[in-house]
């Protein structure tokens, strides 16, 4: 009977189930009940006696079980999680990939000394076109301190965009041969290689080698025996790839079939990465040849109706449903680089040696010619390094408390384009490899709201805006294609380019420089107004500018009224600097900025953006 009370009552007791009661709650309500229940056959409860034991042994159960429900529970949720094993299993469901010591990148000036083309006019220090190379990917530089960084993309010389400065000059000061300077990215890190053979007894399991090296940043290729090369994916059941192709000068974004691929698993407690192949045979693959294709036409052969939906699965024609090929019974080749950190962080002017040799082609230059050897050994000979700025981003690896902070962004990002914010995120992080966009906004069709205008603009070699090219707007369509709703439409569209001045009139207060007032105006225009920074369809704020005049020391006052300070600038208004030898050109886009002006801003048509090309040459200020 008292068993059967208790069953009840403890039943009762549910909704009170890991209310983070303690030890002492528990004896209490034990003995509330054993004397309402057991009162007639124990009447001493008192903590030496037979019965206090009972309770107490009763009330330390209650309390572990409690205590490790609620911990398991907590453990359930990465926010209350504190067992590291359980932090981990989080991070990898969250597929959180940077745990590791970060690398570092830099800016690097490439500097070639080239002879000068006889056949230029004087005033046009123009190179010999063969003489110019491309240094491609992949060559090293180490700094002072011995911190190793790999050049990530080619620099072309024959595209232009270079620096140019008189090297040698003859008796009468006829310029001989130049220096061409030319940036480019560099990121700090080893690169090395480890050959590892996959056992025959692997097939139909899913393959896992741990690489040797800590701090992996970059898997480059994975090859096996057969030159087959297995890609990086996100997770194994993605069949497709975006692959670069190379047509004429653009690169082009296609997608590509990925049957032999692998994802990266981290360690986040080791440091180290490992690498998890998929499962399938791929005989069809490996024989160059397909499943009978007479079995897949039976269901409609000698038919005189042909239907106009058919159900065909592409795993038929592979021989493989799996989550990839598997490298079982293969050697494999992964080439990697590894290496981060804040020691990687290095000074400027201390990147400065190549290892070994760079790699450089000539594509203007005849192997045919006499000189061939002879003229690319003095260019290569001549290639110097610097980096003029620091080099920034190398961090140590993040611990697990740190890791577990990122756990909510990373949980809230999305693989597909749902908001506008996707949208940009999604163009501004496209590959760079398929062309680099500057700036984006996505506006609503004046027309229809099925679609809407997505305006892009790029950059060019001198950091000026200018139109993204076709292949640059074919690789986006490619890309975004892939993320985007079914229902979504974009009309990519060009920015137009307003280029603008700025032109006062000042009063200077008696006693001042005034020669020192202007350049001192100019600076604090410069410095405050960041007109680099400006965003498609963001304003110019002549406000802003005049209160700049305004407050400068020395100024009593503007003369030239708001609405005129600023000037449209056109390609009419391009000329030549005999001085600098170039030539100063804008684009032909026009504004007018008294009809744009309205209260203290100008703004630019529907989808434009304004750029001040020079600041030295647009900023006018004049003294009356």
């Amino acid at each position: 009977m008292a068993l059967s009370k208790l069953e009840n009552y403890l039943t009762n007791q549910n909704e009170k189930q890991f209310s983070n009661e303690n030890f002492t709650d528990f004896r209490r309500e034990l003995l509330q009940y054993a004397n309402l229940y057991y009162k007639d056959n124990i009447v001493d409860f008192s903590e030496v006696s037979l019965g206090g034991m009972l309770l107490d042994f009763a009330a330390i159960v209650g309390d572990s079980l409690v205590y490790y429900a609620e911990q398991q529970f907590n453990e359930l949720d990465y926010t209350t999680a504190t067992d590291p094993d359980n932090i981990v299993k989080h991070l990898q469901r969250a597929n959180i990939k940077n745990s590791k010591a970060s690398p570092s990148s830099v800016d690097v000036n490439f500097t070639i000394e080239a002879e000068r083309d006889p056949n230029s006019p004087d005033y046009d220090l123009k190179p010999l076109s063969q003489e110019l190379p491309v240094i491609k990917a992949g060559t090293i530089l180490i700094s002072d301190s011995g911190i190793f960084f790999t050049l990530q993309e080619d620099i072309d010389f024959t595209e232009g965009g270079y620096k140019v400065e008189a090297s040698e000059e003859d008796g009468d000061g006829t310029v001989l041969s130049l220096f061409l300077t030319k940036e480019g990215l560099c990121i700090s890190g080893i690169i090395t290689e480890e050959i590892i053979a996959i056992p025959e007894s692997n097939q139909n399991y899913f393959s896992k080698i741990t690489l040797d090296k800590d701090d992996i940043t970059n898997i480059i290729s994975v090859i096996d025996e057969n030159n087959n090369e297995f890609y990086e994916v996100d997770y194994l059941t993605q069949t497709t790839l975006f692959k670069k192709v190379k047509n004429s000068n653009d690169n082009y974004m296609t997608i590509m079939p990925v049957p032999r691929r692998f994802i990266r698993e981290e360690d986040y407690i080791t440091g180290k990465t490992s690498l998890r192949f998929g499962n399938g045979n791929g005989k069809s693959i490996r024989g160059n040849s397909f499943a009978n294709i007479e079995d897949l036409i039976l269901p409609i052969k000698n038919k005189d109706t042909v239907p106009n939906r058919l159900s065909l699965d592409p795993g038929t024609l592979l021989e493989s449903n799996t989550l990839g090929i598997s490298p079982a019974g293969n050697t494999l080749t992964i080439t990697y680089k590894y290496g981060g950190g804040v020691d990687h962080n290095v000074p400027a002017f201390t990147i400065n040696k190549i290892v070994g040799q760079p790699i450089v082609t000539f594509p203007d230059l005849s192997i045919d010619d006499e000189d061939y050897e002879a003229d690319v050994a003095r260019i290569i000979d001549s290639i110097s390094v610097e980096n003029t700025v620091s080099s920034v981003g190398g961090t140590q690896p993040l611990t697990l408390n740190e890791l577990k902070q990122q756990i909510p962004n990373t949980i809230k990002s999305q693989t597909r384009i749902i908001t506008q914010e996707d949208l940009l995120a999604r163009i501004l992080t496209m590959p760079s490899d398929f062309g680099r966009i500057n700036k984006a906004v996505a506006l609503d069709n004046l027309y229809t709201n099925s679609s809407k205008d997505l305006y892009i603009i790029c950059k060019d070699s001198d950091g000026f805006y200018t139109e993204a090219s076709d292949a640059i707007k074919s690789n986006l369509s490619t890309y975004l294609n892939e993320y985007r709703l079914i229902g979504d439409n974009f009309n990519l569209l060009d920015v137009p380019v307003y280029n603008f001045g700025i032109r006062a009139k000042i009063k200077v207060k008696s006693g001042f420089d005034i020669e020192s007032v202007i350049l001192e105006i100019n600076s604090r225009i410069i410095q405050n107004m960041r007109f680099d920074l400006l965003d498609i369809g963001s304003p110019i704020n002549v406000n802003q500018i005049a209160l700049i005049i305004e407050t400068t020391d020395g100024v009593d006052s503007i003369i030239t009224p708001k609405k005129s300070v600023v000037v449209s600038k056109t390609d009419s208004d391009s000329f030549f600097d005999i001085e600098q030898a170039r030539t100063f050109t804008y684009q032909k886009s026009v504004f007018n900025p008294q009809t744009l002006y309205k209260d203290g801003l100008i703004h630019p048509p529907r989808g434009g953006i304004f750029e001040m090309r020079y600041t030295a040459k647009d900023i006018i200020i004049a003294s009356v």
